[in-house]
């Protein structure tokens, strides 16, 4: 949920208590959270939402900006996977204002963009304020939070996404906590259901490894290929699906960074028997303790990556569907 900073000596005194106590736990160094001082340094160049057309609306998960993401008519961007081959990860190269490109993962189960202070620095990346949005990310366990700010243009290929919006994690160093802690999937930028919804469809293709955007066009899946399609639903901000968890009807996120098949705290048991979304059954399917995996949402289950790396993945907001396709 986000919470508003009204005043600089409120956000001086959470910075200065972040800097002095940090989370529960020792902290690696490369992930120090800035300074009472760097906070006042970064806020300084805050502007209203107003100066890049945004209008703000309250909602059950804190507030939204319409006017966001916005978008140039009938393009495409078909952007291939980076990293390893071995490594089913939708990690694309995307650039800010400038020509350099920087490496950035679809997390469909993160509620909002996330991106790295120091990138965010040097890519003139410009927080929303005053009052500041904060956000604490609700997927995983992380104790430091983000700030609502703005890049002027995220550019895919040759499609552009002008007026993004983005958190600022308010710390130095790699976005650990929200890449699972793994030094593969290290990006400074991570993408995830906002932007996702600012589609018309997004198609991850694990098995050919590309990403497609496409801005208006809409999608029409192979009846050949088709396994299934079920309505896109919202949890909290979030892209979900409802389906069976064995006889169990529940949401499921979709974690298109979680490196297992199913994870929940429903049961402890080493394998699901099985797994329902739409028409696509699954079964006897090794199952991971959320709590384990420094989770967060623990009450709902999610399907991980070594599942959704079977399949052609499509989030058709305009249809508010999800495709299952065979490769």
């Amino acid at each position: 949920m986000s919470i508003r900073l009204r005043t600089p000596l409120l956000l001086l005194l959470l910075a200065a208590t972040w800097f002095n106590t940090g989370c529960a736990g020792p902290r690696p160094v490369e992930n120090r959270p800035l300074s009472a001082r760097e906070m006042e340094q970064f806020f300084s160049r805050a502007q209203d939402e107003r100066r890049f057309w945004l209008t703000k609306y309250e909602s059950d998960q804190g507030p939204v900006f319409s006017g966001a993401h916005r978008l140039h008519a009938d393009k495409f961007a078909l952007m291939p996977f980076e990293g390893h081959r071995n490594l089913p990860v939708p990690k694309i190269a995307v650039r800010l204002r400038s020509p350099q490109e920087h490496a950035a993962l679809i997390d469909s189960s993160a509620r909002a963009n996330w991106i790295e202070f120091g990138l965010a620095q040097t890519a003139g990346v410009i927080p929303i304020g005053p009052p500041s949005y904060q956000l604490f990310a609700a997927h995983v366990n992380d104790a430091i939070p983000g700030y609502l700010s703005v890049a002027s243009r995220l550019i895919l290929d040759q499609l552009h996404v002008d007026t993004a919006l983005l958190y600022v994690k308010a710390a130095h160093g790699p976005m650990t906590e929200l890449t699972r802690d793994e030094k593969a999937l290290r990006a400074p930028i991570i993408l995830g259901s906002e932007f996702l919804r600012a589609f018309h469809f997004v198609q991850i293709n694990y098995p050919a490894r590309t990403v497609l955007f496409s801005t208006t066009t809409p999608y029409e899946a192979d009846p050949d290929r088709l396994l299934t399609s079920v309505p896109m639903r919202e949890l909290n901000g979030i892209i979900a699906v409802e389906g069976y968890f064995g006889d169990q009807r529940t949401p499921f996120l979709l974690d298109t960074l979680g490196d297992y098949s199913v994870a929940s705290n429903f049961e402890s048991h080493q394998t699901v028997q099985q797994i329902i979304i739409g028409d696509l059954v699954l079964r006897n399917q090794p199952h991971a303790e959320a709590s384990t995996l420094d989770l967060g949402m623990l009450e709902v289950p999610r399907i991980g990556r070594r599942i959704l790396s079977r399949y052609i993945v499509t989030f058709d907001r305009r249809n508010r569907l999800i495709h299952f396709e065979r490769p």
